[in-house]
């Protein structure tokens, strides 16, 4: 650049940037061609780079004796235990120790306030009673209040419980007695119930054991039976014909009836309320 300048001077004016050094050709500089980078390309050869260093991780210190866990100050640490009872030590009792007697309908605690019909709940001897044998019909049935004064019923109607129910499961079957117990799990108990929407009267339950040990001995009930206890039961039938209320030929006809079972325990010796709707026949040979 001409100085001082003048007006004729085609030089460039001076910046303020650093510009980099630049040719000028005619009116306007014309800067320098950038200068040629090596691009690779397909047609030439691959050049082989150095492999690098491979990274090493910093070594970690070396590895001394092992130190204890710190241990901190039991803030929360529990409460101290109390004293208790002693634990009882002594083994509990195993199933197999333990028995139980066999259920039994008496064992059945009734209400307190449920009782049998006068009539019904007197056992033989204790008068009043009823005297009534079960080979008879339940019309013959009859009161004793002394031993000589015997009465005749004059209704059945009354209820036989009170409260009175439409249904009485009455069982026979005595734990003394094998036979009876045998009997009632191939027959089934006695069932006494109302005339229709009635409740159970004594008539009910005394028609109810007259047509249960009424009925005729059946071919599978003689089979059960052996020699000795057929032959008690062909005596109990032909000391029951002479003193039978029925015509005899009526009698030969049926044959045995499941009373000549019972041997000469046919008198009827009251029953007993051993639970809710469930009593139990009291039968006796006098």
């Amino acid at each position: 650049m001409c100085w001082p300048r003048s007006l004729c001077c085609y030089c460039p004016r001076p910046s303020s940037f650093p510009w980099p050094p630049s040719l000028t050709f005619g009116r306007f500089p014309r800067r320098p061609p950038p200068a040629p980078v090596a691009f690779p390309s397909w047609w030439a050869p691959p050049q082989p780079t150095p492999p690098s260093a491979p990274v090493i991780p910093p070594s970690s210190p070396p590895r001394g004796r092992r130190r204890r866990r710190v241990r901190f100050k039991d803030r929360n640490a529990p409460p101290p235990l109390v004293d208790g009872p002693p634990v009882n030590t002594t083994p509990f009792l195993t199933p197999t120790s333990i028995a139980f007697p066999p259920w039994s309908p008496a064992l059945v605690c009734s209400p307190a306030w449920s009782h049998l019909s006068p009539e019904l709940c007197s056992p033989r001897g204790a008068y009043p009673y009823l005297d009534w044998d079960i080979t008879c019909f339940p019309s013959t049935a009859k009161r004793c209040t002394t031993p000589s004064a015997h009465q005749t019923l004059d209704s059945l109607d009354g209820p036989a419980t009170f409260p009175s129910t439409r249904l009485l499961t009455i069982s026979y079957a005595d734990t003394d007695n094998p036979i009876l117990m045998h009997w009632e799990s191939h027959w089934g108990p006695i069932f006494a119930r109302g005339q229709g929407a009635h409740a159970v009267t004594v008539e009910n339950v005394l028609d109810a054991i007259y047509t249960y040990f009424n009925q005729p001995l059946s071919h599978a009930d003689r089979a059960a039976l052996s020699g000795p206890a057929w032959d008690m039961v062909s005596e109990a039938y032909y000391r029951r014909l002479p003193q039978s209320p029925n015509l005899g030929a009526y009698d030969v006809s049926r044959g045995a009836l499941r009373l000549d079972v019972l041997n000469s325990a046919t008198k009827f010796c009251g029953l007993q309320l051993v639970g809710r709707d469930y009593l139990r026949l009291m039968l006796s040979a006098w």
